[in-house]
């Protein structure tokens, strides 16, 4: 070519010297090393042979003895892994592999504790992002198991839920694999997130697209024991949501997982998973749902066909828990007939009977669940025969026995008591049940459960519907003494409190129970109930005050004990009890005293016959001061007024003597005594009384004339009451000047003062007897005419004015309306006592025995009002 044209090839005149590049390149170079410390520095190498080469020598290492591992492990090899990220990082799939499979040998001869948390989560993030990004097979084998392991840290997996991208490759991978090992692991790791999961994160977690809730089911009937022992622990969480929202809310996917779980119990009834896909069957089926559809598609025939072929190669504790499905179907009545139909009854009672050493708390819930059928019924109960019965009262109070199993036999008792009422409350009274309480009771809490001591408080409440069982029950009187101790340690319980009165209220009328606990402090009890904070207690024990105030001895208890105060002073407290207010006045009803001192006011129903009835001339603003002064105080102030019908002549127990040396400025005649009396004699009441029954006789007037008891004798309360009031003129009327009712004079109350003063010298005390009286005024008089009243039955009140000096009394006198069917006189002398009001004020001072109408001139002339 011509000059300046380029040229397109030149030939070579040298060529370079390959024998001398040879021989100047580096010669591989090999290293004989035989320490472990010195093999993991060259873990920082950048060639990949080395890294290599060191991980295969680490991975041999590791694989011949145990102790090697722990070797490892004091080298920190897990720590220099993680940090370098050569599992990561390295492209060598090789490389990737013998790093995973370090950190698993490493992380599965590492306890929880022995890692920290931030460690555990260092580890897990460096896994998360590899696992994001690998496609090896085997590496995601490895990093399945080691994120698996780091979930048993409870914090780490609740930050799991947190990482979206990795949950949502971890869903696509778990659905896809083929690995057995992946698969185990994977349900695993959703295992533990879903353990520490609350119901609405749960709720969200399942929710999310691709769920894999299908693989789950299909896994139950993997060849791989592991694989199915996983998929049922995850499918047991999942069922216990019963919610219409659960991942199970599709009809296909309930029948779906119903299908996989009885398939996979009738292939093996013997392999080492049957009882766990039993325990999750029985989960599913306490789904109304779920339970229709066993039943429908007959996978409930084909359970029981199959455990019938294999019921006699099965252990016996085998089948009992393999009924446990059983127990939860029965609980919808629409199905008891095909279960009852099946001879599912007589296996509750053969399990019940022979499981040794106690029965699974199932059994007896299904047979609690059974005797809604008839025949179920008839067939527990013709298993007394054969110790029923005495099984479950032994499981009850043995106290090795679960306490699961006790709650459920107790509970079944006491059902079988209400559907079977007089042939198992027949048994167990012949078994001597009082004392198998007593026993179980005197366990105490906390070795019982709540649940299991109302059990048994209910089977006592149930039995002593029935006279005759509560008169035994309360003779045997270690049952109360037990039932009153419990109560004193059970007050960190108000149900527990609330039910213990309200079992106390069925056995209470029987005397030896009322002594039991009158000796077992059950005033200090029901002070306890008062002051809590609890309304639940606090209307139990006020309801229980309603029931025993119709017993004189805790009548007198609560007055005299405090219980009483405790009621008036906490009324502020107790406005959401209801029964708060009628048990103040159940008490003050059998008691007039205390009645009159703390109201001032007796009603027609408020009888002071049959025990003393004191009033003092004096009002109290406050109750107790009066209490004191019949407690202690001998000399109170102002006269006390004593009625008493009964008794004659002073109790010589009731009589105090007092000593000669008190006596120093009175004249002491021989050998008188002086002593003096709270509880005197009444010799004249009781004459008075019976003169006042003669003239009632003369008059025909002693009895109503209907001799029906506590009818009104309208037509002549009238004429009664004059006779009352004449009688009560003629005891008291002792230089007592008649006044006229117009007068604006005063009766004789000075006259009175001094009569009364006159008894308390010769009585030694201000306790009078109202016999002795025989000068009165309004005050006294008025006393004697409600007494009076009370004795021949005619309704009367005894009311204190305003200013406490004067007392007055009032009858009931219907004021009779033409044509009105209201005031019907025929009708309103069966009205009872307590709904009839007040009409007309008896006249005692001035015009004896007239009644004027309430409001009226004469009436407020009376009470000097006007």
């Amino acid at each position: 070519m011509s000059g300046g044209t380029k040229r397109i090839y030149d030939a070579r005149s040298q060529y370079t010297d390959r024998t001398k590049t040879n021989e100047n390149s580096f010669s591989p170079l090999t290293v004989i090393m035989k320490n472990l410390d010195t093999s993991l520095l060259l873990l920082s190498s950048k060639e990949e042979p080395v890294v290599q080469q060191v991980l295969n020598h680490l991975a041999d290492f590791a694989r011949k003895a145990d102790q090697n591992i722990e070797d490892l492990k004091e080298q920190n090899l897990l720590e220099l892994l993680v940090y370098k990220d050569l599992f990561i990082n390295a492209d060598s799939v090789i490389i990737r592999r013998f790093t995973l499979y370090l950190i698993t040998v490493l992380m599965d001869r590492t306890q929880l504790g022995e890692l920290q948390t931030e460690q555990t989560a260092q580890l897990l993030e460096v896994g998360f992002r590899f696992y994001l990004k690998e496609i090896d097979e085997f590496c995601i084998e490895y990093l399945t198991y080691i994120i698996n392991l780091c979930l048993r840290d409870p914090k780490i997996a609740q930050n799991t839920l947190e990482n979206v991208e990795f949950l949502e490759k971890f869903k696509i991978i778990f659905i896809s694999s083929d690995n057995p090992d992946t698969v185990v692991n994977s349900i695993e790791a959703m295992h533990k997130i879903l353990q520490i999961q609350s119901a609405k994160e749960m709720l969200e977690f399942t929710a999310l697209p691709g769920f894999p809730i299908d693989r789950v089911i299909c896994e139950l009937t993997n060849d791989f024991l592991q694989i199915r022992l996983a998929a049922i622990k995850v499918l047991k969480i999942l069922l216990a949501d019963t919610s219409e929202e659960s991942v199970f809310e599709p009809l296909h996917r309930c029948f779906f997982v119903l299908q996989q779980l009885v398939k996979a119990f009738c292939a093996n009834p013997k392999a080492p998973d049957a009882l766990g896909i039993i325990e999750v069957l029985a989960t599913a089926l306490r789904s109304e749902k779920m339970t229709k559809l066993f039943f429908e598609q007959n996978l409930f025939d084909q359970m029981v066909e199959h455990l019938n072929e294999d019921v006699d190669m099965l252990a016996p504790e085998v089948v009992c828990t393999i009924i446990s499905i059983f127990a939860e179907a029965a609980k919808y009545q629409y199905y008891l007939a095909r279960i009852h139909s099946a001879r599912i009854t007589e296996m509750f009672l053969k399990c019940l009977l022979k499981s040794k050493p106690e029965p699974s708390p199932f059994v007896i819930m299904g047979l609690n669940r059974m005797t809604v059928h008839p025949d179920a019924l008839r067939t527990i109960v013709a298993g007394y025969e054969h110790g029923v019965l005495d099984q479950l009262v032994a499981l009850v109070q043995a106290a090795e026995v679960s306490i699961k199993t006790r709650e459920q036999a107790a509970e079944f008792i006491g059902n079988l008591l209400v559907s079977s009422f007089r042939t198992t409350a027949d048994q167990l009274m012949v078994m001597n049940i009082s004392e198998a309480l007593a026993k179980t009771i005197e366990q105490g809490l906390p070795e019982l459960s709540i649940d299991l001591i109302l059990s048994v408080l209910a089977i006592i409440e149930t039995l002593a519907q029935n006279d005759e069982h509560r008169k035994i029950m309360g003779e045997y009187t270690p049952l109360t003494e037990q039932i009153a101790q419990l109560l004193m340690g059970s007050y960190a319980h108000s149900i527990l409190v609330h039910n213990i009165f309200r079992c106390l209220c069925t056995i209470v009328d029987e005397e030896p129970v009322r002594e039991i606990l009158m000796k077992n402090y059950i005033v200090s009890s029901i002070k306890r109930a008062l002051k809590s904070v609890s309304n639940l207690v606090k209307t139990a024990v006020t309801n229980f005050i309603l029931q025993t105030t119709r017993f004189n001895e805790f009548v007198d208890a609560y007055i005299d004990r405090g219980i009483l105060e405790v009621l008036m002073n906490f009324q502020k407290h107790a406005f959401c009890v209801s029964t708060w207010g009628p048990a103040i006045e159940s008490i003050l009803a059998k008691c007039p005293t205390m009645k009159f001192c703390i109201r001032n006011h007796l009603g027609f129903t408020d009888v002071t016959a049959g025990k003393d009835f004191y009033v003092s001339k004096r009002k109290f603003e406050d109750f107790r001061c009066f209490q004191n002064i019949l407690r202690q105080d001998c000399s109170p102030l102002e006269t006390v007024l004593v009625v008493n019908f009964d008794r004659p002549s002073a109790d010589e127990r009731d009589l105090i003597c007092v000593p000669l040396h008190c006596l120093h400025d009175i004249d002491i005649g021989g050998d008188q005594k002086w002593a003096y009396c709270k509880r005197p004699g009444d010799r004249k009441l009781p004459e008075f009384l019976e003169a006042l029954n003669e003239t009632l006789a003369l008059n025909g007037l002693v009895e109503n004339p209907d001799k029906i008891r506590r009818s009104i004798d309208f037509e002549n309360v009238a004429k009664r009451s004059k006779i009352i009031a004449e009688a009560v003129n003629s005891v008291m009327s002792v230089d007592i000047k008649i006044l006229d009712l117009n007068t604006t004079e005063e009766c004789s109350r000075h006259t009175v003062r001094c009569h009364l003063e006159n008894l308390r010298h010769v009585f030694h005390t201000n306790f009078i007897p109202l016999g002795e009286v025989q000068s009165g005024c309004q005050f006294e008089r008025a006393v004697l005419f409600k007494c009076f009243a009370d004795q021949i039955g005619l309704p009367c009140t005894l009311q204190r004015s305003v200013d406490g000096r004067m007392l007055y009394n009032e009858v009931p006198l219907p004021l009779e309306l033409e044509k009105d069917i209201h005031c019907d006189k025929k009708t309103l002398k069966f009205m009872p006592w307590r709904m009839l009001r007040p009409t007309h004020i008896v006249d005692l001072m001035y015009n004896i025995g007239e009644l004027y109408p309430m409001q009226s001139r004469q009436a407020l002339q009376y009470l000097r009002l006007y």
